[in-house]
C-alpha cells in the first residue's frame, strides 16, 4: 500500500506540474512556483478527493469544465510548452477513458447518471445513497472515493495476510454498486454472464472478477451494512483471484469459499451477516445468533455439537447450513491465527489445484480430516469465549 501511495503520489505531482528533472523553474512567476500548472481545486476540494493517492482516473474529475480530467490547470502568468501538452495528453486519457466507460455501463443502463472510478486494481462504478460515515454525511461521488479507498485496502490486507505477492493477484476487480435494483437487473447479468435480475447481488468468480449488487433498504440500511457486504463478496473474488485461479466453491471447499469471506467480514465489522445464496437468507430462522460467532462457537465444542469436519469439508458453498457457515468461519480462524497465512495459502493453493482435502491436509498441516478436530478443539477452547463471558 506504501508504494501504491508513493506511486500516485508522484503521479499527481507530475499532474501538478512538477518541474522536470534538470530544468530550472521559472523564476519570475510567483503563481505556480515555476511549474507551469495549479492543481484543479473545482472538484473534491474539500475531502482531497482526487488527491488521495488511490484514485487514479474518476468521472466527476474527467467532466470538470475547469480541467477536463487532467487534475490541474494551465498557469496563466508562464509559459511552459512541455507542461501544456502534458496537460491536454492527460486530457485526452480522461476522455477516452469516460468513453469506454460510458459504453460499457451507463449507454446499457440508459442513464449517465452514475460515478466512476479507477485505481491501481479495481474500476468502479456506483449510485449508492448519499450516507453518513463517522459524523460525516458523503453524497454519492465522495462515498464512491471512500469505497475505492476500502477496496484497495481489502485487497493489500488480504494479499498481505495469506502472504501473497502481487503476482499472485492477477487481472482487475470489476465492481458495481447500484442504488436502484433496475440499474443492477440490467448490469448484473450483463456483467457477471449468469444469475437472475432479480437477485441482490451478483458475482462472476473467473477468469473475470466482477461484483455488482443494488443498495436494497431491507438487508443493507446504512453505510456499515453496504461496506461489511463488499468485504464479504470482493474476499470470494480475491480468493478465486488467487492463483492458480479458481472458484473452490463448487468444488466441495465450500468451508474455505465461506470461511474466508467470513473472516475478513468479521474482521471488518466483528460480526458475520452476508450470505452468498440468497435461498438460505429464505429460510426460517435465517441467519446464526446475529453473527456473533465465536461464544456460540465455544458453546457447541464444549457441549459436542459441532459439525464433523469430514463432513463440512464436502459441502459446495450453496449446501452449507447457517451452523456450517459460523463453523467454516472458525475452522479458518484456526488455520489463520494459529498457525500463518502463508501454511493457509500452500492449503488453499493444493485445493485450487486438484487435491483432496485429505491429501492437502496432510502435505500442510501432518493432519487428516479426522485428526484436525482435536487440535481446533483445543485451540477454540482456549480462545473464544464462551456466551455471557
Amino acid at each position: 500500500m506504501f508504494r501504491l501511495r508513493a506511486a500516485a503520489c508522484l503521479l499527481t505531482a507530475a499532474l501538478a506540474g512538477a518541474t522536470p528533472p534538470g530544468q530550472q523553474p521559472a523564476a519570475d512567476c510567483r503563481g505556480c512556483a515555476g511549474r507551469g500548472s495549479l492543481p484543479c481545486g473545482k472538484h473534491g476540494k474539500d475531502l482531497g478527493l482526487e488527491a488521495d493517492g488511490v484514485v487514479l482516473d474518476c468521472s466527476v474529475a474527467a467532466t470538470c469544465r475547469v480541467c477536463a480530467g487532467a487534475r490541474a490547470v494551465d498557469c496563466r502568468q508562464c509559459e511552459r510548452a512541455e507542461v501544456e501538452a502534458e496537460l491536454q495528453h492527460r486530457q485526452q486519457l480522461a476522455r477516452d477513458w469516460l468513453q469506454q466507460r460510458l459504453a460499457r455501463v451507463d449507454d446499457a443502463v440508459g442513464h449517465h447518471a452514475l460515478v466512476h472510478l479507477r485505481t491501481a486494481h479495481c474500476d468502479l462504478v456506483g449510485s449508492l445513497k448519499p450516507a453518513t460515515v463517522g459524523k460525516q454525511k458523503l453524497d454519492t461521488h465522495a462515498l464512491l472515493h471512500l469505497h475505492a479507498q476500502r477496496l484497495e485496502a481489502l485487497r493489500e490486507d488480504f494479499r498481505a495476510t495469506l502472504e501473497l505477492t502481487e503476482a499472485d493477484l492477477p487481472g482487475r476487480l470489476r465492481v458495481h454498486l447500484f442504488r436502484d435494483a433496475k440499474d443492477h437487473g440490467v448490469i448484473g447479468p450483463r456483467e457477471t454472464g449468469f444469475g437472475s435480475a432479480a437477485s441482490t447481488g451478483l458475482k462472476q468468480m473467473g477468469p473475470e472478477f466482477v461484483y455488482s449488487m443494488w443498495q436494497d433498504p431491507r438487508s443493507l440500511p446504512d453505510d456499515e451494512a453496504v461496506h461489511r457486504n463488499v468485504v464479504h463478496n470482493v474476499t470470494h473474488l480475491l480468493l478465486s483471484q488467487m492463483l492458480p485461479v479458481q472458484w473452490v466453491g463448487n468444488r466441495g471447499h465450500g468451508w474455505v469459499d465461506e470461511g474466508l469471506a467470513h473472516w475478513f467480514e468479521d474482521r471488518h465489522s466483528g460480526s458475520c451477516r452476508n450470505y452468498c445464496y440468497e435461498e438460505l437468507l429464505l429460510a426460517p430462522g435465517a441467519g446464526w445468533k446475529n453473527g456473533i460467532w465465536r461464544p456460540h462457537v465455544r458453546k457447541l465444542v464444549e457441549e459436542g455439537g459441532m459439525p464433523s469436519f469430514a463432513d463440512l469439508a464436502r459441502r459446495n458453498t450453496d449446501q452449507l447450513t447457517f451452523l456450517e457457515h459460523a463453523a467454516a468461519f472458525a475452522y479458518v480462524d484456526f488455520l489463520l491465527s494459529a498457525h500463518g497465512g502463508a501454511r493457509c495459502r500452500d492449503f488453499v493453493r493444493a485445493l485450487k489445484s486438484g487435491q483432496s482435502t485429505r491429501d492437502a491436509l496432510q502435505a500442510v498441516y501432518s493432519w487428516n480430516p479426522l485428526t484436525i478436530e482435536a487440535p481446533f478443539q483445543a485451540w477454540i477452547k482456549a480462545h473464544y469465549p464462551l456466551p455471557g463471558r
